[in-house]
């Protein structure tokens, strides 16, 4: 699943080493022999269990990435940030169907093991969950802690993973019932300020989720103060690893899914390998001369949106083979998001601009690999504008 999270900036708006085996040479005689016996069975056997929910993962997330998206569902909202609605389009005549479901004013749709989860932010705190195409009503919805500020979901393990900017947890639903299943402990990586303000996740192919929590001190004016991600294995509802990044954000890479890409503000890309637990930088931030706030890839390419010091918005392009990059075209729009589908697409959110208030509010779509806009007569239209997309 292909998609990128929003600007860090209406993000705080929103919220504004392995285990040594140990050999055993002796031989096992005497009453506890049997005992040893059945707990090594055991162990065997709930190793069987992980490997099984490993290997349907792996399975449930290649037959996702094969089944073409057809449409993209849009969580849109109005300019002065009273109300939302979602439209849908078509990914081939780009067809809107509009105002289809009202929703909050600070949303974001997630697809994720064949559901579209619509995020209800800030002060809203809710999750509703529907079946892709039925929009009459959700099948679940749900409220979370008070002020718990939820910003993405992956369902793993047949579970629904929530990072929530307003606690230093992870909630673990049952998404199906809407009964709360579990939490990850992030308290030992607060900031001092209540939260690690936990914020973005991708699912790797090992089947484990990768989060990043950004250390924004609201106390000290939301100062970076750290940040980092976290490896999180789904079966034991536990963190398995950690990597120190300041202030990150988390992207799918299409290419190669035992790959994470990170974006570290001021910094610029890493690739993450999940396998090898280590990460390079491979695009540094000065190259771009801007911040990086969005980022989809698919075979050679991957489309990212910037903004500069000055708040000013852009698409570019990264060529894969050597990570160098280009600019294709500043806009004079606000980009909130940017979010791929698994046919190569790139679906850039734009929004009216404080310096240009006229804008024409909708999506532009890039082809990822080639770098070139589809939407060369205007972007495609909505009601309202967008600001998160995911396709099914």
């Amino acid at each position: 699943m292909n998609r990128t999270p929003v600007l860090f900036l209406l993000t705080i708006l929103s919220a504004c080493a392995p285990e040594a085996k140990v050999e055993d040479t002796g031989s096992d005689v005497g009453p506890g022999a049997e005992a040893d016996a059945d707990t090594d069975a055991d162990a065997d056997a709930d190793a069987d269990a992980d490997a099984d929910a490993d290997a349907d993962a792996d399975a449930d997330a290649d037959a996702d990435a094969d089944i073409p998206a057809t449409t993209a569902v849009m969580a849109t909202v109005s300019e002065d940030y009273a109300v939302g609605v979602l439209a849908t389009a078509s990914l081939d005549s780009w067809s809107v169907t509009d105002e289809i479901v009202d929703i909050s004013s600070d949303p974001v749709v997630v697809s994720s093991g064949g559901f579209l989860f619509q995020i209800n932010r800030l002060s809203y705190d809710t999750i509703r969950v529907y079946t892709p195409g039925d929009w009459s009503a959700p099948l679940t919805e749900f409220a979370l802690a008070d002020l718990a500020n939820p910003h993405d979901v992956e369902v793993c393990n047949d579970k629904a993973f929530i990072t929530q900017y307003g606690r230093n947890d992870i909630a673990i639903y049952d998404h199906t019932t809407g009964i709360l299943a579990g939490v990850v402990d992030l308290s030992a990586y607060d900031d001092g300020d209540g939260t690690p303000e936990a914020s973005h996740m991708v699912q790797a192919a090992n089947g484990k989720l990768y989060v990043a929590y950004q250390n924004l001190d609201r106390n000290d004016g939301w100062a970076s103060v750290g940040g980092g991600v976290v490896e999180i294995d789904c079966n034991s509802q536990a963190i398995s690893n950690q990597w120190d990044f300041a202030n990150p954000a988390v992207f799918d890479h299409a290419p190669d899914t035992s790959k994470v890409v990170v974006y570290e503000s001021g910094v610029g890309l890493h690739v993450l390998d999940t396998e090898a637990g280590t990460a390079s930088l491979v695009l540094d931030e000065a190259s771009v001369g801007a911040g990086i706030i969005g980022y989809t890839a698919h075979e050679t390419g991957a489309v990212v949106g910037i903004s500069d010091s000055s708040y000013n918005y852009g698409i570019g392009c990264i060529d894969l083979s050597d990570w160098s990059y280009s600019l294709a075209e500043m806009v004079n729009n606000y980009v909130p998001s940017v979010d791929g589908n698994n046919r190569g697409e790139a679906w850039i959110s734009a929004r009216s601009h404080w310096s240009n208030p006229a804008a024409e509010n909708g999506v532009i779509v890039y082809d990822v690999d080639s770098c070139s806009a589809l939407t060369t007569e205007g972007p495609v239209s909505t009601v309202l504008a967008p600001s998160s997309i995911a396709f099914y």
